[in-house]
């Protein structure tokens, strides 16, 4: 979470001097801020010169927690931008400067001191008139202090980064936890269809929990409860099969319907569609391995392995990558080694089913992600559940429909 400090007009446009912004870039925050305050603001950070800890930056700028993005708008009168600077750089209190002073005849005011381009006058020397004339008055003597060590450089995103697309990053131990996830999903898969089911539920819940927390923290309002109790309900449906399944997401949204029927709010439309939003992908998701589980075996753990794998390749050549797409594609050439080998030695795929099982995950598989940031409502929000589901948003139900009718022939 990074903090957005304002100053001058930028404070007045936006009726707020301090406030905090989940975002991964400077560019994150100016965005959502400019979402937040509206043309007024928008209009004087067009002219404003941005800051991040003290030190001049750019859009691109990753953030840490707990960053100070500092937005100062161009403004007069010496004493005002020495107050700025020395607000953003936190700096020890240098002695006050001589008070300016103009002596001219009162017919004729005296001269603009020149700017020579810069936005903020140079706080190191105060300007005096006399008869006219400009002089400057002598440099205040600031004490001696230590020079502080360069800050360490940070890295940057790519510079063509599409709104929704996704960058993995090192901040958590991402292998072992995938490494985690996976055996012990195909674990149970392999147990029986009622051990995937609870599995999956438990994480489709403890998804929509993460999702629907972001939603509310922007100031929407979906029905929470029912948001997270039917995507957590769907893969327990998935046990008794499609007509279950179908069953319970009318059910859902019939509820959804109801439940803002009952407690009206100012757009109860846009609450219905939010909630099931929430509930539906992430529900569906969830309960594709369960409903190929009564297929047998392979076809879950096919799908399993098709996701499991674009991850794999998503990450490790994504990570750190010089442009956005390496990932996906080096996923997609995972997802076609997946397929040969599904090809060749599992049994229950027969015919040119393997392959066209196969190029409907090398397309769907690297748009799940996107679609994860759209169910999220931006790419930036913490929901590592959702990141660990987001390759079969899109997957997971298309593959298991398309799967039954392949396979059942």
């Amino acid at each position: 979470m990074a903090v957005l400090r304002l100053f001058a007009s930028a404070r007045e446009a936006a009726g707020v001097s301090v406030d905090r912004i989940d975002a991964q870039t400077v560019g994150d925050v100016l965005d959502e801020a400019r979402r937040r305050y509206g043309e007024d603001f928008g209009t004087v950070l067009a002219h404003s010169r941005v800051w991040l800890n003290g030190q001049p930056t750019d859009r691109h700028t990753v953030l840490r927690e707990g960053d100070v993005v500092a937005v100062l708008p161009p403004v007069s009168g010496g004493a005002a931008e020495v107050r700025a600077a020395a607000a953003v750089k936190d700096v020890e209190e240098r002695p006050a400067a001589p008070t300016a002073t103009a002596t001219a005849a009162p017919h004729r005011a005296p001269p603009q001191a020149p700017s020579r381009g810069m936005w903020f006058r140079p706080p190191e020397a105060t300007m005096a008139y006399t008869d006219g004339a400009l002089a400057r008055a002598p440099k205040p003597v600031a004490p001696e202090r230590e020079k502080a060590p360069e800050p360490a450089p940070r890295p940057t995103l790519p510079e063509q980064l599409p709104a929704l697309a996704v960058v993995p990053g090192t901040d958590r131990p991402h292998v072992r936890l995938g490494l985690a996830w996976a055996l012990v999903t195909v674990a149970l898969a392999v147990v029986g269809r009622p051990f995937i089911g609870v599995w999956m539920a438990a994480l489709a819940a403890i998804a929509a929990v993460q999702v629907t927390k972001a939603w509310l923290g922007r100031g929407e309002r979906p029905v929470s409860w029912l948001a997270v109790a039917g995507a957590a309900a769907l893969p327990l449906a998935a046990i008794g099969g499609v007509k279950t399944l179908n069953l319970l997401i009318v059910v859902t949204f019939v509820l959804v319907m109801v439940a803002r029927v009952r407690t009206m709010t100012t757009a109860p439309s846009r609450d219905v569609a939010l909630t099931m939003l929430i509930a539906i992908p992430i529900g569906l998701a969830a309960a594709s391995p369960v409903l190929l589980r009564g297929l047998g075996v392979a076809p879950p753990l096919a799908l399993l392995a098709f996701a499991a794998f674009h991850d794999v390749g998503a990450y490790l050549v994504g990570t750190g990558a010089a442009a956005w797409w390496e990932g996906p594609v080096a996923g997609v050439a995972s997802i076609f080694c997946v397929t040969l080998f599904v090809a060749v030695l599992v049994p229950d795929f027969h015919g040119g089913s393997p392959f066209l099982l196969g190029l409907l995950a090398m397309v769907l598989a690297p748009l799940g992600p996107l679609a994860a940031s759209v169910v999220l409502g931006g790419r930036d929000a913490p929901a590592p559940a959702l990141r660990r589901l987001d390759s079969l948003l899109l997957l997971g139900p298309v593959w298991a429909w398309s799967a039954a009718a392949v396979l059942r022939r």
